[in-house]
């Protein structure tokens, strides 16, 4: 009897241990698949040996899962964000994330998995790097004069139409003084600040042609990459000796003892050129990257005092307020109508030795002069004519496509 007992025994523990109960939990066999644009995922008990799990999203995806994912189908997790996290994966799984940028967390990894993560470009470049800015300053010929019947227009936008004409959108000009410019056809109101493409004028809405057009338009035309932007930002005041145009409250002072017309133009910036230009760009900086300063200035008293020291305070003063690392970006000097027969321009050929360093990180100088020989005037033998400022402006921009981006 006892015999007979046991067996009965063992015979009912087989049939309880070949039919265990049935989870309501579980989910089924069949291949599952989760895709979200926005999910967490997350496996607490990872239990198929099998198996391997995919996570599918669009854009920023987390998928989130408290239960067991059991697929016997192969799947391709692909996602432009995705966070994976295994708090305790117990699987021989093999999991693979297709990502552009993507992050991967294991706190309590118990697998084998061999986890695969493949990104084109693991960081997006910063869209700021596509966009170059430069700045400029100076006196007269930095802004640009205008002619009529070989006198000075000054104060009024005669500049003949083909110089309004086929700017490149490329070209972008931040506006120094708010105002309504003539364009090829009607008109334009520019705010303080905003960009706009580079149509001349740049500087104030009743100057001509200045060296910045045909160097931004130089530079746009040499540089191979199309979703590279030119920016350009502009403060010059006529007849100004490098003291105003220097940092601090000295402009003022400058400003206060000078003629009316220079007073006039002084008072558009605040009487301080040089704030107005860190202001803009600063702001520039929000959506783009300072590469380098353009220079025209020298007509005045260049050859006294210490003019040389005064440029450099000036560019490392920019430097400094932006930022930007000692001697990081080229400076460009242009030399005073009459190239080499001009009494200022020994000095300002000088300028370099006085600015001696090379650029951070570079064989190349920081700065450089810009030759003014065979630029004509347009009648005064002090200020360019039209093609002298094409001429010119086109020198600075090959200067700086040489040093920036010949390689």
């Amino acid at each position: 009897m006892e015999r007979f007992l046991i067996f009965i025994a063992v015979l009912g523990s087989f049939f309880i241990f070949a039919c265990p109960s049935k989870n309501s939990s579980e989910e089924p066999s069949s291949s599952s698949e989760v895709s979200s644009s926005s999910e967490i995922s997350s496996s607490s008990e990872g239990s198929s040996s099998s198996e391997m799990l995919s996570l599918s999203s669009s854009s920023s995806a987390q998928a989130a899962s408290s239960s067991s994912a059991r697929s016997s189908s192969s799947a391709v997790a692909s996602s432009s964000s995705v966070v994976a996290s295994s708090s305790s994966a117990k699987s021989s799984n093999s999991v693979a994330i297709s990502s552009s940028s993507a992050i991967a967390s294991s706190s309590s990894a118990k697998s084998s998995s061999s986890v695969a993560i493949s990104s084109s470009s693991a960081v997006a470049a910063d869209p700021k790097d596509n966009f170059h800015i430069y700045l400029a300053f100076g006196q007269s010929n930095m802004e640009g004069q205008n002619w009529s019947n070989g006198q000075l227009a000054y104060g009024q936008d005669v500049l003949p139409t083909k110089y309004k004409q086929n700017v490149d959108k490329r070209f972008q000009v931040m506006t120094a003084v708010a105002g309504t410019y003539k364009l090829a056809s009607g008109t334009e109101k520019r705010e303080q600040g905003q960009w706009y493409t580079a149509v001349p004028p740049l500087l104030r809405n009743t100057l001509g042609l200045s060296p910045v057009d045909y160097f931004g338009r130089t530079l746009v035309e040499g540089i191979s990459d199309p979703n590279i932007k030119v920016g350009v930002i502009a403060v010059a005041v006529a007849g100004s000796a490098i003291e105003g145009l220097e940092k601090g409250n000295g402009a003022n002072t400058y400003f206060s003892s000078q003629q009316d017309f220079m007073k006039q133009i002084a008072a558009i910036y605040d009487n301080n050129p040089y704030n107005r230009l860190l202001t803009l760009a600063k702001e520039a900086q929000k959506v783009g990257v300072i590469k380098g300063i353009i220079m025209h200035q020298g007509e005045s008293g260049a050859a006294s005092g210490n003019w040389a020291q005064k440029v450099k305070g000036i560019y490392d003063n920019l430097l400094s307020d932006l930022e930007l690392p000692a001697n990081s970006i080229p400076f460009l000097a242009g030399q005073a109508y009459g190239g080499s027969t001009s009494n200022n321009n020994g000095t300002i050929s000088a300028l370099c030795n006085t600015m001696s360093a090379n650029i951070a990180g570079s064989a190349n100088k920081v700065c450089h002069v810009i030759s003014s020989s065979g630029c004509t005037s347009g009648g005064d033998n002090l200020h360019f004519s039209y093609d002298g400022y094409e001429k010119l402006g086109t020198r600075y921009g090959e200067k700086m496509l040489e040093l920036l981006y010949s390689n």
